[in-house]
């Protein structure tokens, strides 16, 4: 499997501290069954934020060597989580190589947890017309798109790709979240899972168990593309394997149900 969203960069923002701490989210990766990892460090984001681009590749090459060094043969593969911003294309014309994945031309995109600006659909059109794909990470968190699916439905058909998080599907962030991701899932806006991995422990790189629990829901060959073939063509720059055609929530509203399989659904 790929991971196309993992903090394991250590010691840029709040994912892995140490470099100890990024051996180990490696090792804990590599038993899942992860053979890659695109690391995506926050851009652009607060106080959390990264834009030392020097230092992020430098991190990148340190612990490429100490996964070798520890018998962890994963791959690691260059990107960054980048805050939207309303200067964003500016800073795509400045950085780009450092902010999309494998010097390609897909882009992880992060909205505020609260917040999507008025905006949005222009600054993805402009980046679109500098040969970008935007790739928006965990949209199942945002409460716009949580609220107004349509909205989402509308940047998808425009030409962006949506990554929700393994955590999503297990309940790590609560039943509203796992309902919504659910949900995306089967109005076939989801294009990648992603661990979005910050630790060991709290927010483990791992996929397999979110591959398992959604395979009832779109199969099990179209579970694994979302984490093989279809990380693997934007490593490659290549297109999508993988690209159902969205669902219209205005026009399924009525009559759909989230359907979580029976077997995962929790006691709480």
């Amino acid at each position: 499997m790929i991971d196309l969203h993992c903090h394991i960069l250590p010691g840029l923002d709040d994912g892995a501290k140490t470099l100890d701490h990024a051996i180990e989210m490696g090792r804990n990766a590599w038993e899942d069954g992860i053979t890659k990892i695109v690391a995506t460090p926050h851009v652009f984001r607060e106080n959390i934020s990264q834009t030392d681009f020097v230092s992020i590749r430098q991190k990148k090459e340190d612990l490429k060597k100490a996964l070798e060094e520890n018998n962890i043969p994963i791959e690691l593969v260059a990107g960054a989580e980048v805050h939207i911003s309303h200067n964003l294309i500016d800073e795509i014309r400045k950085n780009r190589q450092d902010l999309v994945i494998n010097r390609g031309s897909y882009v992880v995109v992060e909205f505020p947890q609260v917040h999507v600006f008025f905006s949005v659909k222009d600054l993805f059109f402009d980046l679109m017309n500098e040969g970008i794909i935007p790739i928006i990470a965990h949209p199942e968190r945002n409460s716009v798109f949580m609220e107004k699916p349509s909205l989402l439905y509308e940047l998808i058909r425009m030409g962006a790709l949506v990554q929700s998080n393994s955590g999503s599907f297990v309940g790590r962030y609560g039943r509203e979240v796992e309902e919504i991701a659910f949900r995306f899932l089967q109005y076939q806006f989801t294009h990648f899972i992603g661990s979005d991995g910050h630790g060991v422990h709290s927010i483990p790189p791992i996929l397999s168990e979110a591959v398992r629990i959604i395979s009832p829901v779109i199969g099990e060959k179209n579970a694994h593309m979302l984490v093989q073939d279809n990380p693997q063509a934007v490593i490659d720059n290549q297109e999508l394997p993988y690209l159902p055609d969205p669902v219209d929530p205005h026009a399924s509203q009525k009559s759909f149900r989230v359907k979580i399989p029976k077997i995962f659904k929790r006691s709480d």
